[in-house]
């Protein structure tokens, strides 16, 4: 611990500090915050909850470099300042890009995904999520700029749910054996969906979430796989956007599957 401290607190020239702290340090900080964003518990998209270490390094690297500036201490610290936000912002403007195209990840089950599940509903069906409501799936499936959203709940009253959804919407009745929903299967050709990797033989996939591959467990939902009595509606079909919902009578379960396209 003295050691680093030693190391730390360290008398520098202030070609060293621009470079150890400015330049070397911010591009250390950038990838712990990209590592802590991209946790488990935040959820891929949780960048706001690790920013907070942004500042608190700045500070800190500011009251070193004052501390060494001999003349126009405040004036040299607002221009080293601003020349680690320029740096910081090229490095995270790089890995934006990179992490946006280049990327795949698939997460299921997760804290998030299941706290934002009844507004997801909601808000891609106009339809209250039930009461009565029991959640046995959720996911998010990333495929470069593309992702989707699925949802699988059980209802106990499945009937009352379902002639809420058919007074809102036209269903079909088919037979869906995921990925097979009648005589053609989904997709991006069919339905418009980005499709979770359910019903698969193998129990996990290998996704590319950062920077290494590394292997996703995949959990199928309970009476989901295999041949179903299905209904069957497509919610919204765009260029940019497929939602469909399905409805198992005989199982009492809702799978709502969201798709967004680049």
């Amino acid at each position: 611990m003295e050691k680093i401290k030693a190391f730390v607190f360290k008398e520098r020239s202030l070609r060293s500090l621009i470079w150890l702290w400015g330049i070397l340090g911010t591009l250390i900080l950038s990838l712990i915050v990209d590592l802590l964003s991209n946790s488990f518990l935040s959820g891929p998209w949780g960048y706001g909850n690790s920013f907070w270490l942004i500042a608190i390094y700045y500070f800190f690297t500011l009251f070193l470099s004052y501390r060494t500036y001999t003349s126009k201490p405040i004036f040299k610290s607002f221009v080293q300042f601003f020349g680690q936000m320029a740096v910081l912002i090229i490095i995270m403007s790089f890995w934006g890009v990179y992490s946006m195209f280049m990327t795949t990840d698939y997460q299921e089950n997760k804290p998030w995904l299941e706290e934002e599940a009844p507004s997801i509903f909601t808000e891609d069906t106009k339809l209250a999520f039930p009461n009565d409501a029991e959640l046995i799936h959720t996911s998010v499936r990333k495929w470069g700029p593309n992702f989707s959203k699925n949802i699988v709940f059980r209802v106990d009253d499945i009937n009352s749910f379902g002639q809420k959804a058919t007074d809102k919407y036209i269903f079909n009745n088919i037979v869906m054996d995921f990925p097979n929903i009648g005589e053609n299967s989904l997709g991006e050709s069919n339905g418009n969906v980005l499709l979770p990797p359910f019903c698969m033989e193998s129990k996990s996939v290998s996704v590319v979430p950062s920077y290494l591959k590394v292997t996703r467990e995949v959990t199928n939902p309970e009476d989901f796989c295999g041949q179903r009595d299905a209904l069957f509606t497509q919610v919204k079909l765009e260029t940019e956007i497929g939602i469909l919902m399905v409805i198992l009578p005989k199982e009492k379960l809702v799978w709502l599957s969201s798709s967004y396209w680049f």
